[in-house]
């Protein structure tokens, strides 16, 4: 078996194990450029919906900051796909791992779970040699695959989403739901997270591993099916994702790794006196990072980790903000936003006293992509709408807590007026204030 070694004789990653994990990482990149490509109204300046920093102080940075992430980060990526071993692929990784930090800095809604994960990779590669790696990246994808599953056994999973995913694959295959019992629609829905939950424990056992790779792989087509153009219509960059996914699976899980498979491995030939001397200051920073990855989103629920970093997927127990305004506020809003209204209530018979203000529909119809599921970043987007309603009195917002995974129950909070709209937020660890002059 060819190895390669280092200078000092110590044996590193085999070949096929560079190649591996050389090949994963140009796929995750393309894929990255794709996922860019159909949102790319997130990542270039946009002024009708609201761009939330991370921190207050970029509340005022001009828009051409954002341009030069954006072309750095596709360098970055360029770099990574084209690049070869060495110094030029080492350059691509530290571009990818410093412009993401920035642009996702200048708003917060670009912090979309398949940009953590790009992040995530590019931390491990820059740590960690191939065999290593590999396996940070594995570990990385079974927790995962883990989270997402918990975070459906949930209440608000059982009784929304997933019985719309429910209904969705009944009618791919021409079923009909209506006549049956709601236990048993229950059942079935909670069947997809624990198909999910035992993916991640197949995929956890190495001698089941490359058994539940395709299973993994089944469920992100099955997934595309649902949320695709004849399922559920879910937006392209929800499909794409799905793709990445099933084809990392392909290369984690499925393909054979002389790592981790039974073939010899590079600590086999170092001498036992020598084997402590292989793990470097990288490799620590690698396991640390990606161990505090994996425990983090325990603490989800309670508020402390956001939730799409704890893989929080299709799952609706999130925390948010409803944002309501008098009717005859609606005139002032943005007039993308106005239009979904008036969608909306042109079907009602009479105007309600309060009008709900769709700021899910409205992400998805500006740029592409569901909005950041944090009512951190949700009451930044409901403080720009305050700006523009102006009149003290016209709206009002309720913060909501996570929901209760048993009951489906939340806090809330009720917030009504412009100026203590504008002054809310003090709670929270990030800015929740909008780039109001952003690009203007």
């Amino acid at each position: 078996m060819t190895e390669s070694f280092r200078a000092n004789g110590l044996p590193i990653a085999t070949m096929r194990d560079i190649e591996l994990e050389s090949n994963l990482q140009r796929w995750t990149a393309i894929s990255a450029m794709a996922l860019i490509g159909v949102t790319y109204r997130l990542w270039i300046p946009h002024y009708e919906f609201p761009q939330v920093p991370a921190f207050e102080v970029l509340c005022n940075a001009p828009a051409w900051i954002d341009w030069v992430c954006l072309v750095s980060l596709i360098a970055g990526l360029l770099i990574i796909v084209f690049g070869r071993f060495g110094r030029w692929s080492n350059c691509g990784y530290l571009l990818v791992l410093v412009t993401l930090i920035a642009i996702v800095s200048l708003d917060q809604h670009r912090f979309q779970p398949w940009a953590y994960q790009l992040w995530l990779f590019a931390a491990i590669r820059l740590c960690c040699g191939a065999n290593l790696g590999l396996r940070l990246m594995r570990w990385l994808m079974i927790s995962i695959y883990c989270y997402s599953a918990l975070g459906k056994f949930d209440f608000e999973f059982l009784h929304s989403v997933g019985q719309q995913m429910l209904g969705a694959l009944a009618k791919l295959l021409g079923q009909d739901l209506s006549a049956m019992p709601n236990w048993l629609r229950l059942g079935l829905v909670a069947a997809f997270p624990l198909c999910e939950f035992a993916i991640a424990i197949g995929l956890a056992m190495p001698k089941s591993r490359r058994v539940f790779g395709f299973f993994a792989i089944g469920l992100h087509l099955s997934l595309i099916l649902v949320l695709g153009p004849f399922g559920l219509g879910h937006r392209l960059g929800v499909l794409l994702w799905n793709i990445q996914f099933a084809v990392q699976a392909y290369f984690l899980f499925v393909v054979k790794q002389c790592a981790c498979d039974g073939e010899i491995r590079s600590e086999q030939l170092v001498a036992p006196e020598s084997r402590k001397h292989t793990f470097s200051p990288g490799h620590c920073i690698g396991v640390a990072l990606i161990a505090m990855v994996i425990v983090m989103p325990i603490t989800e629920r309670f508020g402390i980790w956001d939730h799409w970093p704890s893989w929080a997927l299709y799952a609706p127990h999130s925390s948010r903000v409803r944002i309501e305004v008098a009717p005859s506020a609606i005139a002032r809003l943005p007039a993308g936003l106005g239009v979904l209204i008036d969608k909306s209530t042109a079907e009602a018979d009479e105007l309600p006293d309060w009008v709900a203000v769709p700021i899910d529909a409205w992400s998805l119809s500006s740029l592409d992509t569901p909005i950041y599921p944090q009512s951190r970043f949700q009451l930044g987007v409901a403080k720009q709408i305050a700006s523009e309603v102006s009149s003290e009195f016209q709206i009002r917002i309720t913060l909501l807590g996570c929901a209760n995974r048993f009951t489906g129950l939340r806090k809330s909070e009720v917030i009504e007026g412009t100026s203590k709209i504008v002054d809310a937020g003090a709670g929270f660890w990030f800015n929740t204030r909008p780039r109001w002059r952003a690009g203007k």
